[in-house]
């Protein structure tokens, strides 16, 4: 199975891909994702944009929507939230096979290196499934369900960080590499 998603990843590996999903990444940071959860209506902090969050300070934020930003927060979750983690994460896969996995041997650490972004994607549906609940629920409030909430989100934000810190460290080594 690893072989296979490899294979499709260095398939579709160019600059071009890359430059595609950064592109709709885009579109969704700053059109589509603030238009149907209604963030660009307020200036309350988003949930998801936190590294990390303690229940209290999650359940202060939810306090302060209206009952209909709520439910907008809780569908967009669970609908365009769930293509978006694709995105960002075949960006990053592509990318990784673009800088890490070149820059170094192929072996088991080059080829897990393109798999840490999909452990970040698997934290964001976690984190959307948990503000879901959070959202749809209030005023009833789930103190487990908004921590391991905050624990998905900072494993999200970790992953997703480390994939690009592997992407600049390979990138690096490329460049420095061509130079010799």
């Amino acid at each position: 199975m690893k072989t296979k998603l490899l294979s499709f990843f260095e398939k579709w590996a160019s600059w071009k891909s890359v430059l595609a999903f950064f592109a709709l990444q885009m579109l969704f940071n700053l059109v589509i994702m603030p238009a149907f959860s209604g963030s660009n209506e307020h200036d309350l902090p988003v949930l998801d944009l936190q590294f990390f969050y303690t229940p209290q300070q999650a359940y202060e934020i939810v306090a302060a929507y209206t009952p209909a930003m709520r439910q907008a927060a809780a569908i967009t979750r669970l609908t365009l939230d769930i293509i978006y983690p694709l995105v960002y994460g075949m960006m990053l896969s592509l990318l990784l096979v673009l800088t890490f996995r070149r820059a170094f041997t192929p072996g088991k650490i080059a080829d897990l290196a393109v798999f840490i972004p999909w452990g970040g994607v698997l934290f964001d549906y976690l984190e959307n499934i948990g503000f879901a609940i959070i959202f749809l629920s209030y005023p009833k409030e789930y103190f487990f369900i908004a921590q391991i909430s905050a624990i998905f989100t900072a494993l999200k934000w970790t992953l997703i960080g480390v994939g690009f810190v592997l992407a600049l460290i390979g990138g690096v080594k490329l460049i420095f590499a061509n130079k010799k």
